[in-house]
This record gives structure tokens, sequence and C-alpha cells, in this order.
């Protein structure tokens, strides 16, 4: 005994076939109109640009490699207040400011003036510094708020 297809692949079958036949017969009436209608040009104006004497403007305004004329001398603790600690999955990041507004982000191990940072904590960072041949620890603590605000 033969079965009968599912109803859901008749169904879908029938859509496909009126799909079809809705197109080519819309495609036939849309050839026949283009074929009755004349072209007319609305504007017939041309435009050109001369790009004579001028620059590329897709070209980049910035041009060479930015060279700094001197080095960045290194951050002085004394002189910065620690405003932030970044926690990430594996490193950790102080964020410091000075008095005039630059900020300067450091993780453990970077060179400061005589020294370099050891640890970051969640509120402090500690920096080993060695000044006429005497190696101190040096902590900065996270700065409180309005505490060293600048207005």
């Amino acid at each position: 005994m033969r079965s009968l297809p599912n109803r859901n692949v008749l169904m879908g079958a029938m859509a496909v076939a009126v799909t079809l036949s809705v197109l080519v017969f819309h495609g036939t009436a849309l050839r026949a109109e283009t074929k009755n209608k004349k072209k007319t040009n609305i504007r017939a104006n041309s435009y050109y640009y001369s790009a004579f004497n001028r620059r590329d403007p897709f070209a980049s305004l910035v041009v060479g490699e930015f060279v700094s004329e001197k080095k960045m001398s290194p951050i002085e603790l004394g002189r910065v207040q620690l405003v932030g600690v970044v926690k990430g999955e594996l490193d950790r990041f102080a964020l410091l400011e000075d008095s005039k507004g630059f900020s300067y982000i450091l993780r453990i191990g970077d060179r400061i003036k005589n020294g370099s940072i050891v640890a970051i904590g969640d509120r402090s960072m500690v920096a080993r510094v060695t000044t006429f041949g005497q190696t101190r620890k040096l902590t900065l603590h996270l700065a409180k708020r309005g505490e060293g605000d600048r207005k």
C-alpha cells in the first residue's frame, strides 16, 4: 500500500506553485508596461568636479610619524595622588593624577623616579623608592571623594 505525502509537504508545494505563478504573471505585465512607455529625462544636467590644484579629500590630514621632542620624565610619587584602581582577571592598574590634571596608568613592575611599582591593592599602591642609597617602601592610598578635587 502506498502512503500519501504529509499534509505540510502538500501545503508547501501549493504555496510555492502559487508564488511562482504570481511572479510569472507580474513579470510579464511589467514587461508589457515598459514597452509602451517612452524614456524621458527629467534633468539633463551633467556635473564636472575640477580637482586641479586641490588636495585629495580622502587623504589623511595628519602626515608623517609622531616624534616626541623630549622623553617623558619618570613619575615622581610625591607629586601625584592615587585616584583609582582598576582590577582585571589577570592584572591591576593604578590610576594616578598630578596637580596639573595629567593622568597616568601604572601596573606592577613599571618604573617611576628612583624606583618601581611593587604591589597594587584594592585601595592602595606600594612602590619601592631608592634615594641616596637607601631603599624605602612608599604607599599611596586611594584619595577620598572631595579630597584633592580642583575647581
